[in-house]
C-alpha cells in the first residue's frame, strides 16, 4: 500500500483568521462612486410631461392633468368651480344692500297699479345705482386681492382645499400679482356691462369672459386667462403640504410672543 504524499517542510496553512484591527463581518469595499449607486444599477424611470418632455420620478414637475400622476398637485377643476361659487355668493351678499338702496320702490308700486311699462330709470335711481356698483366693485376687488396676497386663499379656496401661488416657483404671490389677476377679471366684467349699454358689441366681451374661465378645461397647467396674465397657478393645499404664506418666526421679534 502506498503512503500519502508528504507535506513540504516549508509549507504553512493559509491565515484565514481576521486581524485584530479588522472585524470579521466587514463588507467588501465599495467599487462605485458616491451618489451614483451600485455599479450596474439602472436609472429610475421617467414619466411623460406636457409637451413630450420626460421628467425623472422624485423631481418636482407637473403630471398629466386629471390623471393623478406623480406631479399632479394642481387644483381640480371642480374644486375651483366650487370655490368660485362660494366666493361669488359671499361677495354678492355683502354687496347686495348697496344695490337694493337704488331701487325706486314707490315708483314700482305706481307702475304696478297703473299697468305702465317700466323703464330702467323708473325702476332705479341711476346715480345711486352707479354708486352701489362702485362700492360692490371695491368690496369685491379688496376681497380677492387682499385674501390672495395675504394667505393665497379666499374663503372658497380654503373650503375647497386649494391655494393660489406663483406659476414660476410656487411661492407666495405678491400684491401686484393679486391685483393684476383680479383687475383682469373685473376689466372684462365692466367692459361687458358698458358695451351692453351701447350695443351688441358687449356680447363679444361677454364671450371673452366665458373663455377666461373655460381656459382651465384644456390648459396643461389648468390656468385661466387671468392666471396667465398674472403668472399664477392654483394648487392643492392639504394640511401636510408646505404653506408658502406661513410666517417664519424671527428671533427677538415681539410678535412671536
Amino acid at each position: 500500500m502506498s503512503e500519502p504524499p508528504q507535506k513540504p517542510q516549508d509549507w504553512q496553512a493559509p491565515d484565514t483568521a481576521p486581524h485584530q484591527d479588522e472585524p470579521a463581518d466587514r463588507p467588501p469595499p465599495y467599487q462605485g462612486s458616491y451618489g451614483s449607486g451600485p455599479a450596474g444599477a439602472q436609472p429610475l424611470p421617467a414619466y411623460p410631461q406636457p409637451g413630450g418632455a420626460q421628467q425623472p420620478y422624485g423631481q418636482p414637475a407637473y403630471g398629466p392633468p386629471g390623471h393623478g400622476g406623480p406631479g399632479d398637485h394642481l387644483a381640480g377643476r371642480w374644486a375651483r368651480l366650487g370655490a368660485a361659487l362660494l366666493d361669488g355668493l359671499i361677495v354678492g351678499v355683502v354687496s347686495l344692500p348697496f344695490l337694493i338702496q337704488a331701487i325706486r320702490w314707490d315708483r314700482l308700486k305706481e307702475i304696478s297699479e297703473s299697468g305702465e311699462t317700466a323703464t330702467p330709470s323708473d325702476m332705479y335711481d341711476i346715480p345711486r345705482l352707479l354708486i352701489g356698483y362702485a362700492v360692490a366693485f371695491v368690496l369685491g376687488f379688496a376681497y380677492y386681492t387682499v385674501l390672495h396676497a395675504r394667505w393665497g386663499q379666499t374663503v372658497g379656496k380654503r373650503a375647497a382645499g386649494i391655494r393660489l401661488v406663483r406659476a414660476s416657483d410656487q411661492a407666495a404671490v405678491g400684491w401686484g400679482q393679486a391685483a393684476a389677476r383680479q383687475g383682469f377679471v373685473y376689466l372684462i366684467t365692466i367692459g361687458t356691462a358698458v358695451l351692453n349699454l351701447l350695443g351688441p358689441a358687449g356680447g363679444l366681451v361677454g364671450i371673452a369672459g366665458l373663455l377666461d374661465n373655460a381656459w382651465i378645461l384644456w390648459d396643461a397647467r389648468r390656468q385661466a386667462l387671468h392666471d396667465k396674465v398674472a403668472g399664477t397657478i392654483v394648487v392643492k393645499a392639504p394640511s401636510w403640504a408646505p404653506n408658502p404664506y406661513a410666517k417664519h418666526p424671527v428671533p427677538g421679534d415681539p410678535g412671536n410672543l
